[in-house]
């Protein structure tokens, strides 16, 4: 059963999922590492939503979007390069001062050209760094309850 017929510009229908994915690729080359990320926090229960409107590609809400605020603003990394630490602080600044978490995601393939298969999305591995608000009063009590359960 067919759900969704897609046509191109050209009146040419889009009939297979390879031919889908070359399409997407053409329109984003970050599209394969979005899409990843975006599956693998819907496969954890998370709401997903756009976060481009704090610096992110992605927010994650914990609870239904319409009551709940995002907890999380996410941002895909290229694995392949350095990240500028310029961009990254300016994503953390924005995401403190919306009291959100920020995480950065890299996705990697076994092999390099993985990417262009649409079967990447089940091989690929996913990895996240959270970058987390300092608070002194928390983390100092935090510290010290550790230091507690080593001593007992």
């Amino acid at each position: 059963m067919r759900a969704l017929v897609l046509v191109q510009p050209d009146l040419k229908q889009v009939s297979c999922r390879s031919d889908l994915y070359k399409l997407w690729m053409n329109h984003d080359a970050g599209f394969c590492e979005k899409f990843i990320i975006y599956k693998h926090f819907r496969d954890k229960k998370y709401t997903v939503r756009s976060g481009i409107k704090y610096g992110g590609d992605f927010m994650l809400y914990t609870g239904d979007p319409n009551t709940s605020h995002a907890a999380y603003v996410v941002k895909v990394m290229k694995t392949s390069q350095e990240p500028l630490w310029t961009d990254v602080n300016a994503l953390r600044r924005v995401s403190e001062s919306v009291a959100k978490e920020c995480v950065l995601s890299y996705v990697s393939f076994s092999h390099a050209n993985d990417r262009n298969n649409p079967d990447c999305v089940d091989s690929a591995i996913v990895s996240h760094v959270l970058l987390k608000r300092w608070i002194p009063e928390r983390d100092r009590e935090i510290a010290s309850q550790k230091l507690e359960k080593m001593k007992e």
